[in-house]
């Protein structure tokens, strides 16, 4: 069976034999797509081809109509167009077959001047920062075969001229702001190797139509629209398809019953898409061949064997987490022998974890199996995974003491919460954690110095366990955390959305990270039996966040540095034996909106600040009897002092209120005279002078006729404009 592959660096999909891909399989084919640098020389050998000048002109007003920070059509001068970067030409006719600018950062809107280019074959313009429409005279390009404008920010309705373009084999529209339903035209091309509409705003319904003679279609992607996908129970597809990403569409409640038809799909995408109810029997014969499997935020039933087993001997990612699947996975995963990435967290699952792998299973780096039914120990085969990044294993029976082997894995992420582990904590010796969640077990003992070496963590949880001892001094060596490191992302580096989530203490409540744990740095080793001192060398550890040692045995003074904590957005020291003052520096924590220092034996005054006056401060302070002055009602000694200074200043101030109120009583006491005497004077001349009270009544009468007439003229306007 030949494929065709959404591996390759180019646009155009090429067909390569299956054993071909076998070492690119990943849980996402286009996650490691690497971008290949233009070849503007590529037409440099045409130097005898005439250029058509109509197409030469079309070119030009194309250029003019875009911004080139790359200054990529910088060789776009003089008569021979058929040299310029970017474009070939047609070595007999001249015409133009080919116009590839693709990751050339170029900006503005196509002109419509560039649908003269009716030779065209191949137009490739991704991954640039193109806007505007897509112009309806796209169906103009008959002979075109591969359309390539994923990665811009094309937006408005996708031209129903596209269903014109009947050589058309690839069509690639993804990762843009077109909004608007898909034509039904597009059903039209039946030489349509490739659909990609992935990551728009398309709503409306996606039906048979759509596909109806689409019988060379491969690669179907319309994954993060607003799309509805209705297709009958009984239609019978006319293609066989090898790559569907149908994620975040309207899909179900039904799982499609057109699949069943298809007997060699590789990559199966389907999360978040509204299906429910029992996983249909069928499903393991479509599923011969699969590679990558997800269909993850659903809500399936069912036993997961009647998924995953002998009849996928080629699965290399799993995902199916966030259902309801049942079932005993003990034995489940000894023939999946080129498993890599497994995510079946948030289901019912139960029974243990299997002792195959290692010896079946040898490819594992991604583990996920939290919040399921799971009990027993970890058997030390896990230790034989070698390759093995991340395990999350949180919210499940898991008990024992956890095998010392399990130090040999290079882990770069760790999350055994909320189970039943007893014992110590082994001291791991991974350089590459970066994530590490052992909090609500049982786990006894000192804290060991084996964490200080991991210079990479930006999560530490070993809350509500039983350890004891004093908080490791070199925790300080956290150096992602130093303010002068130079941060990147983990997402980067693993995918984006394939993140453990990892409830965290902060702020008072529980709260899930998914794929912002990637930003979070925090230490919580709350509700445990520390004692001694808070290091002072913690507050090296400027970008915390999260720093909680609430319910614990500490004793001394709060770091007086703690203010360098500049990042701060929670601190919660309760239910210690810390005494001493509250540090002044804790005012210039200006992100804190979490502080919690109750129930310790902290004295002196509270600090204070803007940021500090945001915060309750009988919630803050509470069961810290020593502590005094605002916004405390506790007065500090020699506030009495300050309240007489008070008082006197603010019988000075009454005594200058009275002053200003005195003026202004004679200020209007004055202009009432001065108004009175006015009227007055006025009324002795118009009683003595006899013309000038003549004149003074007509004027007054004049201005009440006006009056008048003007009432009469509004009363008639508003009689005929309102008919009544």
């Amino acid at each position: 069976m030949r494929i065709p592959s959404p591996y390759n660096l180019n646009f155009r999909a090429k067909t390569v034999d299956v054993e071909e891909e076998e070492e690119n399989r990943g849980p996402y084919p286009f996650a490691f797509m690497a971008t290949t640098a233009l070849d503007f020389n590529s037409s440099n050998a045409l130097t005898n081809v005439s250029c058509v000048d109509a197409e030469r002109e079309a070119l030009l007003k194309f250029k003019h109509d875009l911004t080139d920070p790359l200054r990529c059509l910088l060789s776009w001068t003089g008569e021979r167009c058929c040299e310029w970067g970017g474009v070939a030409c047609d070595k007999r006719t001249g015409h133009v077959w080919k116009l590839d600018l693709h990751n050339c950062s170029l900006g503005g809107k196509i002109h419509p001047a560039l649908c003269k280019l009716k030779n065209l074959t191949d137009l490739d313009l991704s991954l640039n920062n193109l806007s505007g429409h897509l112009p309806d005279q796209i169906g103009n390009f008959k002979d075109l075969e591969s359309l390539g404008l994923s990665s811009n920010s094309f937006s408005g309705p996708i031209p129903a001229t596209v269903g014109q373009l009947s050589s058309l084999g690839h069509l690639d529209l993804s990762h843009n702001n077109l909004s608007g339903s898909i034509p039904e035209s597009i059903g039209r091309l039946s030489n349509l190797e490739l659909m990609e509409f992935g990551y728009n705003r398309l709503d409306g319904i996606f039906s048979e139509l759509h596909l109806a003679n689409l019988t060379n279609l491969t690669f179907l992607s319309l994954s993060s629209n607003e799309l509805v996908i209705n297709v009958s129970a009984s239609w019978v597809p006319p293609f066989q398809i090898s790559f569907i990403d149908l994620s975040s569409c309207k899909v179900g409640p039904e799982f499609p019953n057109w699949l069943r038809t298809q007997r060699y799909i590789f990559w199966l995408f389907m999360s978040n898409a509204s299906i429910s109810g029992e996983v249909p029997h069928w499903l393991p014969d479509v599923l011969s061949h699969i590679w990558t499997l997800d269909l993850s935020g659903n809500m399936l039933k069912g036993d997961i064997s009647k998924i995953i087993g002998e009849k996928t001997p080629q699965l290399s990612v799993l995902l199916l987490s966030g259902n309801n699947l049942t079932g005993d996975i003990s034995n489940l995963f000894c023939t999946l022998h080129e498993l890599n990435w497994l995510d079946l967290s948030k289901n019912q699952l139960s029974g243990r974890l299997p002792r195959c792998w290692g010896k079946s299973v040898p490819s594992l780096i991604w583990i996920s199996l939290g919040e399921n039914k799971l009990n027993g120990p970890i058997p030390s085969s896990l230790c034989n995974l070698e390759i093995l990044k991340f395990l999350g294993l949180h919210k499940n029976g898991f008990n024992g003491v956890l095998p010392e082997c399990l130090v040999k894995l290079d882990l770069h992420i760790l999350d055994l919460s909320d189970n039943l582990f007893t014992g110590k904590i082994p001291p791991f010796t991974s350089e590459e954690f970066e994530v590490i969640d052992l909090g609500r077990n049982y786990f006894t003992g000192d804290i060991p110095l084996s964490l200080c070496r991991f210079p990479n963590l930006q999560y530490l949880s070993l809350a509500h366990n039983n350890l004891s001892g004093g908080i490791p001094p070199c925790f300080s060596n956290f150096s992602l955390m130093w303010a002068n490191n130079n941060f990147i992302p983990l997402t980067s580096a693993y995918g984006g959305r394939l993140w453990f989530p990892i409830m965290v203490d902060m702020k008072g409540t529980s709260r899930e990270f998914t794929s912002t744990l990637s930003y979070l740095f925090s230490i919580d080793l709350s509700s445990n039996a520390l004692e001694g001192q808070i290091p002072e060398g913690l507050t090296r550890l400027a970008r915390l966040q999260n720093f909680n040692l609430s319910r614990n045995r500490l004793i001394g003074k709060i770091p007086s540095d703690i203010g360098n904590l500049t990042y701060l957005e929670s601190l919660d020291l309760s239910n210690n034996k810390l005494s001493g003052e509250v540090p002044p520096s804790i005012s210039n924590l200006r992100f804190l909106s979490s502080l919690d220092l109750s129930f310790n034996s902290l004295s002196g005054r509270v600090p204070s600040s803007n940021q500090l006056s945001t915060l309750d401060a009988q919630s803050i302070y509470r069961g810290n009897d020593e502590l005094c002055g605002a916004p405390l009602s506790k007065a500090c000694p020699g506030d009495d002092h300050n309240d007489m200074d008070r008082r006197g200043g603010h019988n000075m101030n009454e005594d200058e209120s009275d002053e200003g109120d005195s003026v202004v009583v004679w200020f209007y006491s004055g202009l009432g005279s001065g108004f009175t005497a006015a009227f007055l004077g006025l009324c002795g001349i118009l009683h003595f002078k006899q013309t000038w009270r003549i004149s003074y009544f007509r004027a007054v009468d004049r201005i009440i006729e006006k009056l008048l007439i003007a009432k009469m003229v509004i009363l008639l306007w508003l009689k005929r404009a309102f008919q009544f």
